[in-house]
């Protein structure tokens, strides 16, 4: 068995909500944090995803004006801890980690990935390939040389459903972005699945008014290359984890804690 401990590592403060939440929550806004999962059981120390610092942001992302993606003028991310600091409150090192599974390569994803030198690092073959990304969705990905420096690292390419350790495994789950993938982690208090899309809450589990309507379970991300694909994908994301889905930009991380 596993615990999970989320590391907030960053914010994006007050973001568009229908950008999570497709076509639903139009002129909300939301924090969103930027989150490195950290997994821990059976001789093994597993992370998912590293965020992206705020000094990462403002040099390597948004460049010299504010960042503008579909109409939004983006806040500069805020930084909430660094990654190193995180790792020495569980009294590790980044070299403890055994296997890091890059969930997909938004830039909020993989910007402290590099970091990982030591590291297994797997990452879906259909999600590497897709790199350099189509220029509409050049401002959710970071600079190319970015890639190629995590390609430099101990990248093993997967292809589908993975067992990463025994009760930690990778779950296809594309749509957001070509080649996604998430997490399901056993644990003593039952089985979690961290989800690798750009989520919240509501897009898993939805208000009441939106249930009511009759018409779907489930609201797709806003920002995604396939939303009936990814419709599919986070139901089967639900099937496995039930009520336990993580999704990555909830701000309910902030006062999680460990899971398991």
């Amino acid at each position: 068995m596993y615990t999970i401990t989320p590391m907030v590592v960053a914010i994006g403060p007050q973001r568009e909500k229908s950008r999570f939440t497709y076509m639903h929550n139009f002129g909300d806004k939301v924090d969103i944090p930027y989150v490195a999962w950290l997994l821990r059981g059976e001789g093994r120390v597993i992370l998912v995803d590293a965020g992206c610092s705020a000094a990462d942001y403002r040099t390597r992302i948004r460049g010299e004006g504010p960042l503008m993606l579909a109409g939004e003028t983006f806040q500069d991310v805020i930084d909430v801890k660094p990654l190193e600091d995180c790792f020495d409150e569980q009294g590790l090192g980044f070299d403890d980690v055994d296997t890091f599974v890059q969930t997909h390569l938004d830039w909020d994803h993989c910007m402290n990935t590099t970091k990982f030198t030591k590291s297994r690092i797997l990452i879906q073959r259909a999600e590497w390939q897709k790199i350099p990304v189509h220029p509409l969705f050049k401002s959710t990905y970071a600079p190319k040389e970015h890639y190629e420096a995590i390609g430099r690292l101990n990248v093993e390419f997967v292809e589908g459903d993975h067992e990463v350790a025994n009760g930690v495994r990778c779950l296809f789950s594309p749509g957001h972005s070509p080649g996604g993938q998430s997490v399901a982690v056993d644990t003593a208090a039952g089985t979690y699945v961290i989800a690798g899309m750009c989520t919240i809450r509501d897009n898993f589990y939805p208000p009441e008014q939106v249930l009511a309507k009759g018409t779907y379970t489930v609201i797709p991300p806003g920002m995604h290359m396939d939303p009936i694909l990814c419709y599919d994908s986070m139901l089967r994301l639900l099937d496995v984890g039930k009520d336990k889905v993580l999704p990555f930009h909830d701000d309910a991380v902030l006062t999680m804690g460990t899971l398991g």
